[in-house]
């Protein structure tokens, strides 16, 4: 019967914990899983749990235990090393290192003014800042089946039409390498932390995205360096040139007079350095009364750093 190993490891170029599992019969782990070109901490490698073949965890009878016998654990949706906080704000998009200074998730209007539709765009800066996303909170007061939407969308990266470059626009909508054929040219600066690069994370089997762009964040400098091609695909980081919805977690949720709401979950997802949560509020006819109409959101967020 194999055992299974699931080390983690600090990259420094990424400037957070990566884990892999290994079969105990393999090296240990000595690189980062992400590219084994990145610079790793030395003596950081640890196991962080284990497990046999058949899932069933090494040392289970050994685990701690109440007076009764029964096996005590501890229910967590957190990835290994964040920890959870609460954030009625994005973070400021202009300081790759802000935490919590961005935009409100709360809209207010009056009814009488005509808007139909309101959209706020909130930020995460997760280039230095594991960040994942768990469930949601929303209180409203004076709706008449007025409806949110929640989605994930990329930040986009800008371009012109050119030849002779090293990109080239697939689909419409996604930048991909090019070998001095390309018919774009990118006018965002991609070295900077809101300049189009979107980190794309595994999916929860452990599978790599597909993506067509690798890079390295620099701490010091705050910039993205060595950004290479991945033509196969087998990159970390996407470009896109138009609002794909990459998720929607909630869609078109009506709202009734004052309440408030739980968005109760035991997943999580990974937000990926460069994604967005687009907020949409659709106001709905209130029968020409004139009132004012509020919403506030709060998400719960398992993140490296908090503050």
């Amino acid at each position: 019967m194999a055992t299974l190993n699931n080390y983690k490891i600090y990259c420094e170029t990424e400037d957070i914990w990566v884990t892999k599992w290994i079969d105990s019969t393999e090296d240990v782990l000595d690189y980062c899983p992400n590219n084994n070109t990145h610079t790793v901490t030395s003596g950081s490698v640890a196991i962080a749990s284990t497990m046999t073949d058949d899932a069933t965890p090494v040392g289970l009878a050994d685990e701690l235990r109440d007076r009764s016998g029964k096996l005590r654990i501890h229910q967590t949706s957190r990835a290994l090393g964040t920890g959870t906080c609460w954030m009625g704000v994005g973070d400021d998009c202009s300081d790759p290192h802000n935490v919590g200074g961005g935009e409100p998730m709360t809209f207010e209007y009056n009814t009488a003014s005509g808007t139909t539709t309101l959209t706020k765009y909130i930020d995460y800066n997760c280039v230095n800042n594991e960040t994942w996303l768990h469930e949601g909170y929303i209180t409203w007061k004076n709706a008449h089946f007025d409806t949110l939407t929640l989605e994930m969308v990329p930040r986009l990266t800008t371009y012109t039409a050119s030849s002779g470059t090293y990109y080239n626009l697939y689909g419409g909508y996604m930048v991909v390498p090019a070998a001095g054929d390309g018919t774009i040219a990118i006018t965002s600066d991609i070295t900077q932390q809101n300049g189009g690069l979107v980190y794309m994370p595994d999916n929860d089997l452990g599978e790599a995205p597909t993506a067509f762009w690798n890079a390295d964040w620099n701490t010091s400098t705050k910039e993205f360096e060595n950004i290479t091609a991945a033509p196969y695909g087998d990159g970390r980081y996407n470009m896109f040139t138009v609002e794909l919805v990459l998720a929607r977690f909630l869609n078109k949720a009506p709202f009734l007079a004052s309440g408030f709401i739980v968005l109760s979950s035991s997943d999580t997802d990974q937000l990926g350095h460069g994604m967005r949560l687009k907020m949409m509020f659709d106001i709905a006819d209130h029968n020409g009364t004139e009132e004012i109409v509020a919403i506030a959101c709060i998400m719960c967020l398992h993140r490296d750093k908090s503050c």
